[in-house]
């Protein structure tokens, strides 16, 4: 997964996931260089369930998840990488 902003442009790998109390605690993959972790609250998580539920796009990704997902993986076989399907970030700009 792929976090951009004006601050970062950022790949975030997913690590494990646990609680904390009322917190959902999200850590980045130990072999990421710059270790990450989210933090969810329940009212964090209701909404994000709630965007994804009423997002058109997000319903279609869903509905075609496993199409992307074997097209993805055809692609990284034939020699692309993930980075080759990251939107392109607007960091990518010289200073």
């Amino acid at each position: 997964m792929r976090v951009t902003s004006k601050l970062a442009d950022v790949d975030f790998n997913f690590g494990k996931i646990e609680r904390s109390g009322t917190m959902l605690v999200i850590h980045s993959d130990e072999k990421q260089a710059m270790r990450t972790m989210v933090y969810m609250a329940p009212d964090d998580f209701l909404a994000f369930l709630k965007t994804m539920a009423t997002s058109k796009g997000a319903l279609l990704f869903l509905l075609f998840f496993p199409y992307f997902w074997l097209k993805h993986r055809r692609d990284v076989a034939k020699g692309g990488t993930a980075a080759a399907h990251a939107v392109p970030s607007p960091n990518d700009d010289p200073w």
